[in-house]
């Protein structure tokens, strides 16, 4: 079993390139959402008007969290 500062470093990594993507294309997780709960969920799935700004807050946000999972993981060693 990995220790926990592990688990937390490779977390932080994670983070990082799902925030990037989230940056990045933003417009093509919405499409992928879209096609995962009409194909996995039967539900139909309508993005709101300002859907893209918000899906690169939550890359923002994935980014900002990386350096802090990655400080926690030097303090727990």
């Amino acid at each position: 079993m990995a220790s926990l500062s592990t688990l937390l470093r490779v977390s932080a990594v994670g983070s990082v390139l799902a925030g990037l993507v989230h940056l990045a294309a933003p417009a093509r997780l919405l499409v992928l959402a879209k096609w995962s709960y009409d194909r996995v969920l039967a539900v139909e799935f309508h993005p709101r008007e300002n859907a893209t700004r918000r899906v690169r807050l939550v890359g923002v946000v994935m980014l900002v969290s990386a350096p802090v999972l990655t400080r926690l993981a030097a303090w727990i060693e």
